[in-house]
């Protein structure tokens, strides 16, 4: 019979950024078990702007002599299917391990949604299923399973609390840069119109100085033109 685990978690952080940083948040010194973490596949619809992506991820942790005698290895691959809903503001990721899949079936599903209480925070729930046929060490495998998911996903939240600074920090970062930017390229305008402006002022008085010579001139030949 499988053994299952929930657990439930509030982020007092936006959804937008800790959907970001779940993308983020690996790899992490935290979590040197898992080696590497490959996209797939990502695609976009054009309609509902739903983000869909497949990742292989491979693990390697410090698996127990008893348990690795059974497995025949310690390296895990694991594939998962991440959904991005920015409208309704829920992300998805369901995960299920590739190999041993006829000795062990570890299946995970994770969810960011908005807070129901709180439209500033994220609502984090995580459900585990940890399934074994193997007569005599079913339970005890099980048990290992669901114990290292559990400690897991206590890294895991530290990791995001992390990130999720991080990403807001960048954030902050690049709009201090744009504004920085922007009031740079107003001075500049600003400074080029004084000095055309000025230039225009200097130009001014040579121009009615042009003017009113031209005018004496004509002034003159027609007086001229008058006497012969």
């Amino acid at each position: 019979m499988p053994l299952f685990e929930t657990i439930k978690h509030t982020y007092k952080h936006l959804w937008s950024d800790a959907s970001t940083a779940s993308f983020r948040k690996y790899p992490s010194p935290e979590r040197p078990d898992i080696l590497s973490i490959d996209i797939l596949s990502k695609e976009i619809d054009p309609t509902t702007g739903v983000l869909k992506c497949t990742k292989l991820i491979i693990c390697k942790g410090n698996t127990p002599s008893w348990l690795k005698s059974i497995l025949g290895s310690g390296e895990c691959l694991f594939y998962e299917e991440t959904t991005v809903d920015p409208k309704n503001k829920i992300m998805t990721l369901k995960t299920k391990n590739l190999n041993f899949t006829n000795i062990l079936g570890v299946d995970e599903v994770c969810t960011y949604e908005q807070h129901p209480d709180n439209e500033e925070w994220t609502l984090f729930t995580q459900e585990a299923t940890v399934t074994s046929s193997i007569f005599g060490v079913a339970r005890k495998m099980e048990a290992f399973c669901l114990d290292r998911f559990v400690a897991n996903a206590g890294k895991g939240r530290k990791i995001m609390e992390d990130t999720i600074i991080k990403v807001q920090k960048e954030a902050e970062e690049s709009l201090a840069s744009f504004d920085k930017t922007f009031t740079s390229i107003k001075h500049e305008a600003e400074q080029s119109f004084e000095k055309a402006f000025s230039t225009a002022e200097d130009i001014l008085p040579i121009i009615k100085l042009d003017d009113k010579q031209s005018q004496t001139t004509q002034n003159t030949q027609s007086n001229n033109n008058k006497k012969k």
